[in-house]
């Protein structure tokens, strides 16, 4: 081979061992890019993890703070700013409830509405002394009762029939305030109960048709409150009696699974379920001591509406009852939103842990500040949802 051909061979091995460390050096590079690719992906992957877990450690914590402070209480736990809320709300509604009942020295409104917020007031503090002493009370109230028996009317007048809606509020009013009921009144409410155990909601009704869930509930909590006054104990165990067949019919009436109640639960006619309603009759129920409510209260949490009630959210069936040959329409108010926040704080302690934790995340919305139940200022037209909106208030200060 000549000089010259020996040169341009050794100029092309340089070439080609030029490009062979070239590719080498590229592929050398590919490979750490790579290699440092995957690394940074692994890295994100776990970081991506952790995040993860963080979150789902967030939410646990917090979804086991609610489930462990709900174990081990037996009220519901409240925030410290909701219950101020709630305290300083119940303050002002009183206030207010205070100066409608007595206009210039004198008690004023219907017996209902005047029971309703003397029943109110004293619930909420129970120290609570009416400006109208007991005797004032009695005698405004017993001289608006019928004239042909020792109850009470819608309207004091013979256009409206006895009834026992009106008659339990006023004698648990009295028992409120220290008054004991005469002995015509408490044998007025034995003799209209039906042998079923159920109340109509007007004397004279048939006790067994038109039996009223209302109606029912309203003299169980009336004889409750009045057999401590109750003097003779005869009497006294035969209030006892028909208040255990009230509570019995009240708890064979609740709609299967469902802790609900229909207005009239043995009617021929449609039967509706009321929110309102239903929470009066489990209250009713927890304060008259009835046995074997435990059912009753996890059905009750397992029904709670994912929305608060509205504030002026209420029901009247408007059933006809038929007192002899004339029917008369039952115009009860079933008020949803404060029945529903007391009968879920006394339901509370027979919850499961689970229906604990969704009592107390209901009652926070409800009564969180802000909530409808703030617009309440005490001087509505309506005194007796001011009154109940007391009442449900109260149970949570």
């Amino acid at each position: 081979m000549s000089a010259r051909a020996k040169a341009k061979a050794g100029a092309s091995g340089k070439k080609l061992r030029a490009f062979l460390r070239a590719a080498l050096s590229g592929i050398d590079k590919m490979r750490r890019a790579s290699a440092d690719w995957t690394r940074q992906s692994r890295a994100r992957k776990l970081g991506a993890a952790a995040l993860a877990s963080l979150l789902v450690l967030a939410i646990g914590s917090a979804f086991f703070a609610d489930y462990w402070r709900a174990a081990f209480s037996e009220s519901v736990p409240l925030p410290e700013a909701t219950r101020r809320a709630v305290s300083e709300k119940a303050e002002q509604l009183a206030a207010a409830l205070k100066k409608r009942l007595i206009v210039k020295g004198r008690l004023e409104g219907d017996a209902w509405t005047s029971a309703q917020i003397l029943v109110a007031l004293k619930e909420n503090d129970a120290g609570y002394v009416s400006r109208a002493r007991a005797k004032s009370i009695e005698r405004y109230f017993r001289a608006m009762a019928g004239p042909e028996c020792t109850c009470w009317r819608k309207q004091p007048t013979g256009n409206f029939p006895s009834h026992l809606g009106v008659t339990a509020w006023t004698l648990w009013a009295f028992a409120c305030y220290g008054i004991p009921a005469h002995r015509t009144e408490i044998e007025f409410l034995l003799s209209v109960q039906g042998s079923a155990g159920g109340w109509p909601m007007f004397a004279g009704a048939d006790a067994e048709r038109f039996a009223s869930s209302y109606a029912t509930a309203a003299a169980i909590l009336a004889l409750h409150e009045q057999s401590a006054r109750e003097k003779d104990p005869a009497r006294r165990e035969r209030i006892a009696a028909a208040v255990s067949r009230g509570a019995d019919w009240l708890k064979s009436r609740a709609l299967a699974g469902r802790a609900r109640w229909a207005d009239y639960p043995d009617a021929p006619e449609g039967r509706r379920e009321y929110l309102g309603l239903s929470g009066f009759v489990l209250f009713a129920l927890h304060r008259a001591g009835a046995s074997g409510l435990a059912a009753l209260d996890r059905e009750w949490m397992s029904e709670l509406p994912e929305e608060t009630p509205a504030l002026l959210a209420d029901d009247a069936s408007g059933s006809k009852v038929w007192v002899g040959k004339r029917a008369y329409p039952d115009d009860t108010l079933y008020r949803a939103l404060p029945w529903t926040i007391v009968a879920t704080a006394h339901a509370y302690s027979n919850a499961s842990i689970l229906g604990k934790v969704r009592a107390a995340r209901w009652l926070e919305r409800a009564l969180a500040p802000g909530a409808p139940v703030y617009a309440l200022a005490g001087n509505e037209r309506d005194a007796a949802l001011v009154a109940e909106a007391l009442f449900a208030l109260r149970s949570k200060t």
